[in-house]
């Protein structure tokens, strides 16, 4: 049964981007959550793996700035987050550039929401944070759970040009106070397209090279980069978007042997000096490429992957420390992805949408002694 594993995260498709050391720390820590959302999907023997951290990253790095004690030491080592708050939000200006970047070749965008329950005093502080971060805001009810999904479904399809229509169900909205939502939209062409006469069909063969069925190969021999990095035990072949080549896609094939589990590991516990190597080494010499054509969708939840990245208190109903959000308690009870991706002849058209929902939590029995007694 063949895999398809991918992460969605264009921090590290840029050649161009100002200062992209920045965003080593986002990188590793995507390389990470993809790791272990393969580990907790192989559970259930699911086929491909489609994930967008930084979709996640942006929701979950905003939430940081108002966590506190265990939660906020969590967030602050599981997302990588820079120790000073100002370089954290330095960073998210970058990503947020990089987002709204493009042209008529590559289509690259993120927009992002808050829908807050009309009842639920905010604290202004984080409304100014999540404001500074480009995110939208929104009074609701949340009782009306069938047009807030509606609200949140619409905003979702707008943002990814109506590639995600179902991002949430009314079901999932229940007893929710407060809802995050982060969209990103991709569309561009390669800069060396294919030529649709080339893809035949072919045979596809597991990592065994067992033979498990027959896929629509895409065909091209163009200049590319092309790498064997020995720290991840796979070839990796670049191939780059529009005349500029800003932004590009890396694909991975395991050495023979070498499982996708073992590819991950690699990945997420290496540094990522082998891109640099890539493209030093690569020379973009004229490469025969075949790969699949081919489309995906998915929809998961990510809080069990969060956890296995060390995260786990801001999912408790008893230890999730929030206070900078609202003096009302929440912790998070949702965190739903969908994904949809296609690669083509023509180019690479992707869009993602992550829903964050956070509930009241519950406090545990509680004593104070802070009034008079009526001696009467």
């Amino acid at each position: 049964m063949w895999k398809v594993v991918t992460y969605l995260i264009f921090a590290t498709a840029t050649h161009a981007a100002p200062a992209v050391n920045d965003f080593a720390n986002v990188n590793q820590f995507a390389l990470q959550l993809l790791e272990n959302t393969y580990a907790f999907q192989e559970n259930f023997n699911t086929k491909n793996v489609v994930l967008s951290p930084l979709s996640v990253w942006s929701i979950f790095s905003l939430l940081a700035e108002g966590s506190s004690g265990d939660t906020f030491f969590e967030l602050m080592n599981g997302l990588r987050l820079p120790r000073d708050l100002r370089k954290t939000q330095s960073l998210h200006m970058a990503l947020n550039s990089l987002l709204n970047s493009g042209n008529q070749d590559v289509i690259l965008k993120g927009q992002s929401a808050m829908f807050t329950d009309c009842s639920l005093e905010v604290h202004p502080e984080f409304c100014q944070a999540a404001t500074s971060y480009n995110t939208d805001i929104y009074s609701v009810d949340p009782s009306n759970t069938t047009k807030l999904a509606n609200d949140i479904n619409y905003y979702v399809c707008l943002a990814t040009d109506g590639l995600i229509t179902n991002a949430v169900t009314s079901e999932a909205l229940e007893n929710l106070r407060m809802v995050l939502v982060d969209a990103l939209y991709f569309k561009a062409t390669w800069t060396y397209q294919f030529d649709p006469l080339q893809t035949k069909q072919g045979a596809f063969y597991d990592s065994l090279g067992k033979h498990v069925g027959t896929v629509n190969l895409m065909y091209q021999k163009a200049p590319h980069n092309l790498a064997y990095p020995p720290q991840i035990e796979a070839q990796v072949l670049e191939m780059t978007y529009g005349k500029s080549s800003q932004f590009s896609m890396l694909i991975l094939l395991p050495a023979n042997g070498v499982p996708v589990k073992k590819l991950l590991n690699n990945l997420a516990t290496n540094s990522l000096d082998w891109m640099d190597e890539l493209r030093e080494s690569g020379g973009g010499t004229d490469i025969d490429v075949l790969i699949p054509r081919f489309k995906i969708s998915t929809q998961q939840d990510l809080i069990t992957p969060l956890q296995y990245s060390g995260i786990h208190s801001i999912f408790d109903a008893m230890k999730a420390q929030l206070p900078g959000v609202s003096d009302t308690p929440l912790y998070v009870t949702k965190t739903i992805q969908s994904v949809e991706l296609e690669v083509t002849e023509e180019g690479t058209t992707a869009a993602a949408s992550t829903v964050v929902g956070l509930e009241n939590r519950i406090l545990g029995q509680r004593f104070e002694a802070n009034r008079m007694l009526n001696l009467s």
